[in-house]
């Protein structure tokens, strides 16, 4: 009972020291008894190995004796026997010494009596030995030879038996002491074992205590965080004691409760914009997928126009909240039965069930009508206006994201043709999957020098030569063919690549024109300039220093632009244009007549050349319309002082007619269509020699 009411710590602590105790006693008796073992054999090893070396050694003293003796009663002369006595006495004095360290071992009484015995011997022997040699000095080697195989050789016999049979005693006696010691050792590894299991043992009944005073609420505990994690915040929590389980199930009660709190704003946050409290995107997404399937309608995105302006010149809060008054007026106008949901800044999407498209029509029209009514916010009234594009399901598409898609599509087309309204049904300009896949390729389409120039040669009608071209990038696929520009300059414009591609254009168009201007070939080529080009800082500094560094006469390059590159920051890309031209560049107006202000940019732009644009060119002469257009542009550039360039030009019909009135250049299939570099000089040098 006093163990449940102890803490986890507690109890750890307490476990672990019994099982450390167990586990130090066993690891100190296995050393006590290890060591004891150890010393003890180590001794065995030590005087039973010295006793039976001695017993050997003597055997082989007294064998070595036995020998030099038999060798003196071979040896008649008395010289050669003197050293064989002094190897005898050698062999003496040795056995003797092995018979005193042997006697002096402690032994027991009946290994003592063998020594004694052997020791008698070897003293017998060594008499007998003395008298063998004194008879073979005195009576010589016959007498001494019949002597020792009379007495001395039975006495050498016994002395060697008995040697023999002493060392095998000797060794028993260390066997028989080894396997003592081996019983020891077997004791002390089952005190160990029995050691081993109690400290197991304990360790198991410690354990199951601790687990069982553990798991259980731990148990409690795993059960309280699964409904947690399974969203059940209303589940009861139990209380626990007054230990670390107690504590993380009064934890547990905490998070709870803080989950919850927290998951109400996620879940707001998520599917709630928090400005106008209108569903988000994903919510709006989820709501449509569960009641598209109920039959059709329509699918609206609603976008406030000029937006933008009003926040930066009034700022974020007057813009929150004309956001927050816009989204009440589009609730009140599309009624409960529609869903709105806002998007992101200041687009707003809606459902319209049941909705075909006259009827939505009718319906965004009513909604937009409501949002265009003043608003009042601080004082200041505000008129806003607002575009929408609708999407019908199921025909412009059976899911979300295709008809987001198509609604944006339809909303892009509101906004260029300035309606209120566009349908998805009307705008089909959607970019196909081998133009998307063309976006990646550029960069490494230019690493790899897949783009090249084309030119199409432009004929001075007064002169009837060829004294300009227009360069056009082509891009020369490894598996597609040739890539018009068409299909891939607008996507490097969205992109911004045109950044990159731009500066590849004008050093290769400049290192051609300066390589004419050395072979004495005539020709101004022209490079045209996107807005993003306009924009760029460095961009009248890296023209002026590829003109300057090709040698090229800056008279000898034109550099075309479009009416809808001033949109963007027209004082800087002005500013930029009046740069270049005061460097000596020539400037064109490209596409004259298709922009809202062409006649402003005629006289504040300092163009050298218009260039009209294909749609007025192309049978103006059997269209009075296209015809009054073109010829007025004529003489209003003869009183300005500028060039014309009839763009597009394609039959003989039409070239006839600009001849007649004085256009100074003409452009299009019917003088050339353009050509690779090499062709087109070769083309430009025949032409103007004939």
């Amino acid at each position: 009972m006093l163990f449940n009411t102890m803490s986890i710590r507690a109890r750890l602590i307490l476990a672990f020291a019994v099982l450390l105790g167990l586990l130090f006693a066993v690891a100190a008796v296995s050393l006590q008894r290890l060591e004891g073992l150890t010393a003890t054999t180590q001794e065995i090893v030590n005087v039973q190995a010295r006793r039976a070396l001695l017993a050997q050694r003597i055997n082989q003293h007294a064998q070595t004796e036995a020998i030099v003796l038999l060798n003196l009663l071979q040896t008649p002369e008395r010289g050669p026997r003197v050293l064989l006595y002094a190897a005898l006495d050698e062999e003496i004095a040795a056995s003797a010494k092995a018979v005193s360290d042997l006697d002096q071992t402690r032994l027991t009484a009946d290994v003592q009596n063998e020594i004694d015995h052997v020791t008698d011997l070897r003293q017998r022997y060594g008499v007998l030995l003395q008298e063998t040699v004194e008879l073979i000095e005195l009576e010589g080697t016959a007498k001494a030879h019949a002597y020792f195989e009379d007495r001395t050789h039975r006495v050498l016999n016994t002395l060697l038996f008995d040697t023999r049979a002493l060392e095998a005693h000797l060794q028993q006696m260390m066997q028989s002491e080894l396997e003592q010691l081996r019983q020891s050792g077997a004791q002390a590894r089952q005190l160990a074992i029995l050691l081993v299991a109690s400290a197991l043992v304990a360790g198991a009944v410690l354990a199951w205590f601790i687990a069982r005073g553990i798991v259980i609420p731990v148990r409690k505990a795993v059960s309280v965080a699964q409904s947690i994690a399974s969203g059940n915040y209303v589940m009861d929590v139990p209380v626990g004691q007054r230990d670390e389980i107690g504590a993380l199930l009064r934890a547990l009660r905490v998070m709870r409760d803080s989950i919850a709190s927290r998951e109400a704003k996620i879940l707001r946050l998520a599917y709630v914009d928090t400005l106008t409290d209108l569903p988000n995107r994903t919510r709006f997404m989820e709501l449509f997928e569960a009641c598209s399937g109920e039959g059709g309608g329509a699918l609206v995105l609603l976008d406030i126009n000029r937006f933008a302006p009003i926040n930066d010149a009034l700022g974020h809060m007057v813009g929150d909240r004309l956001l927050c008054e816009i989204a009440v007026r589009i609730q009140q106008a599309a009624g409960t039965s529609n869903l709105v949901a806002r998007l992101w800044a200041d687009q707003y999407a809606l459902l319209l069930r049941g909705a075909d498209q006259a009827t939505a029509a009718t319906q965004m029209h009513q909604i937009i009508e409501a949002v265009r009514a003043p608003i009042m916010i601080e004082g200041q009234r505000l008129d806003i206006d607002a575009s929408a594009g609708v999407a019908l399901y199921p025909q412009d598409g059976a899911n979300t994201t295709t008809l987001l898609r198509r609604a944006g599509l339809a909303l892009n087309c509101a906004k260029r043709r300035h309606d209120s309204v566009a349908f998805g049904s009307e705008w089909d300009d959607e970019p196909a999957h081998a133009q998307l896949s063309l976006i990646g390729e550029m960069r490494e389409a230019l690493v790899r020098g897949e783009f090249v120039i084309y030119y199409q040669p432009k004929l001075n009608l007064a002169q009837h030569k060829i004294t300009a071209t227009e360069a056009l990038i082509r891009w020369q696929h490894p598996v597609r063919g040739m890539i018009l520009p068409m299909q891939f300059i607008p996507f490097a414009e969205q992109t911004g690549f045109i950044r990159e591609i731009t500066p590849w254009v004008l050093r290769q168009v400049i290192a051609d024109a300066a390589q004419w201007h050395r072979n004495g070939l005539t020709v101004v080529p022209s490079a045209n300039l996107s807005a993003l080009d306009l924009l760029n800082h460095a961009l009248v500094m890296n023209i002026q220093h590829l003109v300057t560094q090709s040698g090229l006469p800056v008279g000898q390059l034109c550099l075309e632009i479009t009416e809808s590159a001033l949109m963007d920051q027209p004082e800087l890309a002005l500013q930029h244009l009046h740069e270049l031209s005061a460097f000596g560049l020539k400037l064109s107006i490209d596409d004259y007549g298709t922009g809202q202000s062409s006649l402003a940019y005629v006289k504040t732009l300092p163009v050298n050349e218009l260039k009209i644009d294909r749609a007025f060119v192309t049978g103006l002469d059997v269209t009075p319309k296209n015809a009054a257009i073109v010829r007025s542009t004529i003489l209003l550039c003869q009183e300005l002082g500028l060039s014309v360039v009839a763009e597009g030009a394609e039959t003989a019909e039409e070239l006839a007619w600009l001849t007649r009135n004085q256009c100074d250049l003409v452009q299009g299939y019917v003088v050339a269509k353009p050509m690779p570099l090499n062709e087109f000089i070769a083309w430009v040098e025949k032409f103007n020699q004939a």
